[in-house]
């Protein structure tokens, strides 16, 4: 907290979705301003546990969502593109807007 970090990443299942009412974040740069993101999850999580190649999408995820303008992915496609060469299946829109609703630009 000391820190007053521009950008806080939650893990899934975490404060995320009440952590703008909490007294104890209020002052937090990153919750001010918006700037806090849950790690998109599905089937694994993107960054953490268990190790899996979603890390690899995730790479793509935070370097688009931390440095927009040197990686302008479009996250959506990657997603897209990446669930099909790994998982064999195809996502919808619906899909991809689940995976990323809580993970990009507010």
């Amino acid at each position: 907290m000391l820190w007053d970090p521009e950008v806080v990443l939650f893990a899934p299942e975490s404060i995320y979705d009440t952590v703008d009412t909490l007294t104890e974040w209020s002052e937090i740069s990153a919750v001010k301003s918006g700037k806090y993101y849950e790690v998109p999850i599905g089937p694994y999580n993107w960054m953490g546990r268990p190790p899996s190649v979603n890390r690899v999408l995730g790479i793509k995820w935070l370097s688009n969502l931390l440095y927009p303008d040197v990686f302008q992915y479009d996250m959506k496609n990657e997603t897209r593109e990446f669930y099909k060469l790994f998982y064999h299946c195809d996502v919808s829109d619906t899909q991809i807007e689940a995976l990323l609703g809580r993970s990009t630009l507010k």
